[in-house]
């Protein structure tokens, strides 16, 4: 079974990985059939972190290549999950059968064409489609800015803390302020002198 991971290259504590199609009994850093791309994880400045030949892979993930859960995390990061998944799937119809023993079996069966060969459920202009809207998203979440987090100390938690009960308690008393008034402006009664 060919297996899509990657292999380590690079020095001590300097890592750098291919990304390789192989034999999965083979060692991780042994003979590979086909080199897909390399992953850069300390990659810095202008220097490329990541480049994958999503051809290649497709025609691997199409071929039934097993994929490593990290390369398939940076497959999916890179939209090449998506395509594949989009490219297997095949047009599918409902057949209703009776079975031995007299009940209704529900399948479903692929599409077939004139050939007697099986119709995908998306076509490749579909696919593309897909990709780019794709790619615009990842680039809008990349524009976006992190809002960022103040980290206050036990200190300055408690300064606020009293701030706003301090608001709370000037919003009280000012309440009572207005109320007071009210009943000090109703009529007293004259006394006699």
């Amino acid at each position: 079974m060919v297996k899509l991971r990657m292999t380590r290259l690079g020095k001590k504590k300097r890592p750098f990985y291919r990304i390789i199609a192989i034999d999965s009994r083979k060692r991780r850093d042994g003979d590979f059939i086909e080199r897909l791309g390399f992953f850069d994880p300390l990659a810095a400045g202008k220097a490329v972190r990541l480049e994958v030949d999503a051809e290649k892979a497709i025609k691997w993930l199409l071929d039934g290549a097993q994929v490593s859960p990290t390369v398939k995390n940076i497959f999916s990061d890179e939209g090449i999950m998506l395509r594949y998944d989009m490219m297997r799937r095949l047009k599918k119809q409902k057949v209703e059968t009776t079975g031995k023993d007299g009940k209704k079996v529900i399948k479903f069966t692929a599409v077939l064409d004139a050939d007697g060969n099986t119709i995908r459920k998306y076509t490749d202009e579909q696919v593309e489609e897909a990709y780019k809207n794709f790619l615009a998203l990842r680039e809008k979440k990349k524009n976006i800015k992190p809002v960022e987090k103040k980290i206050l100390s036990k200190k300055a938690k408690a300064k606020i803390e009293a701030a706003k009960k301090a608001s709370a308690d000037a919003a009280e008393a000012a309440k009572k302020a207005a109320e007071a008034p009210k009943a000090e402006e109703a009529p007293k009664a004259d006394t006699p002198a």
